[in-house]
């Protein structure tokens, strides 16, 4: 008989807040908030960095590294 494990899931939501610059010449400013589904944490974040670090918590380092790996071939 063969037995499959079940898949780890880990489902995340992104919301992206732009808010307009306060000088016409500055870039618009960008925020967000990224939640884990499984687990209903939450994080708020002004850098992209944060919300991978946040996601790092949830995602095996193996499947992370493999993951980078296959962007830096692109």
């Amino acid at each position: 008989m063969d037995h499959h494990s079940s898949p780890q899931i880990s489902s995340f939501v992104l919301r992206f807040v732009q808010d307009e610059p306060i000088n016409l010449t500055d870039q618009p400013l960008v925020r967000g908030s990224i939640r884990h589904i499984q687990t209903d944490q939450e994080r708020a974040f002004t850098q992209w960095a944060d919300a991978v670090d946040f996601m790092r918590q949830f995602i095996p380092a193996e499947i992370f590294a493999e993951s980078l790996k296959n962007d830096g071939e692109r």
